[in-house]
């Protein structure tokens, strides 16, 4: 059988699904003031724990890169899981198939999800082992890659990792145009790779984001500070819109899963009632990637 290493980020103590094939593993040891115990540490062997506050999860998969040896390396956060349940083989032009499916479904908790979403650990190798590079679903949206990255974060940080990006791997400069002008987002960190897509893909990514964090942090604070771990999420559409692109890695997309109680707090007017919506309520009448949801976020401008 295939050595199978899905890594599961943790930064507190939570639940993790019985499963061999999930390992999990606490992100930004080097930084925590308590050792979450069984469980692998990022600190350990070669790492960059010490950068998990920029890199987020990003210093889990710089550790399996390091120290890890599998046939297959894949990555999970506590809070999301893929879900084997359907799987959607992508080609050059992405998904057919999927056009009309959500990305995500939304559950409170892991209790009862290993049938639901097919997390059992024969399903998973059949699924896995068909197949080079599995991710999520592309969420669609009403914006382009680029256009959503600038309304949350600075323009100017995507375009200085862009341009060293394409300084790095010039063949790529097509990729990286196609995806940030596509309206289909590869949310999460979240893949699965066979062993020698997986070390290319790392041997492609960390020079950028080491020359990028070169640059000049000052004043840098809150979500600003993980910028690398945003910049890498926008990356990784840009690597695996190229593996598309080239056709020789079969590639495939699974829905994932958030498990969470979503609900949000929403203030009428500024001084106005406050109300509870829960969110996973809205989320299934206006699933994301729909038409409905788009519609609706365009009438809200």
């Amino acid at each position: 059988m295939s050595d199978i290493k899905i890594l599961v980020a943790m930064h507190k103590e939570a639940g993790v699904l019985k499963n061999p094939l999930l390992l999990p593993i606490q992100v930004g040891s080097a930084l925590a003031e308590r050792r979450l115990p069984d469980m692998l540490h990022d600190d350990e062997g070669i790492h960059i724990s010490g950068k998990n506050k920029s890199y987020c999860e990003m210093t889990a998969q710089y550790w399996a890169w390091k120290n890890l040896r599998a046939d297959y390396y894949g990555f999970f956060h506590y809070r999301r899981y893929m879900s084997f349940a359907s799987v959607y083989p992508a080609g050059r032009k992405g998904n057919p198939k999927a056009g009309c499916c959500r990305p995500y479904q939304e559950a409170d908790s892991l209790d009862g999800c290993r049938s639901k979403y097919a997390l059992e650990e024969c399903r998973m190798r059949s699924v896995i082992e068909r197949y080079d590079v599995i991710t999520v679903l592309g969420e669609r949206m009403d914006v382009t890659v680029y256009e959503q990255f600038c309304q949350f974060h600075k323009k100017e940080d995507l375009d200085r990792a862009v341009a060293i990006l394409k300084r790095h791997h010039p063949r790529q400069r097509k990729a990286c145009d196609d995806y940030m002008n596509s309206k289909s987002i590869y949310f999460c960190n979240m893949y699965i790779m066979r062993r020698e897509y997986f070390e290319s893909y790392m041997q492609w990514l960390f020079p950028v984001l080491e020359e990028f964090e070169a640059g000049d942090f000052a004043g840098c604070s809150g979500s600003e500070m993980r910028i690398a771990g945003y910049l890498a999420e926008r990356l990784f559409g840009v690597y695996y819109t190229w593996l598309k692109h080239e056709g020789q890695a079969k590639c495939a997309e699974l829905q994932y899963v958030i498990f969470h109680r979503n609900i949000r707090q929403f203030r009428i007017g500024k001084k106005g009632l406050t109300i509870k919506i829960d969110m996973r309520k809205v989320n299934r009448i206006l699933p994301a990637g729909s038409c409905r949801r788009r519609l609706v976020r365009r009438m809200m401008r």
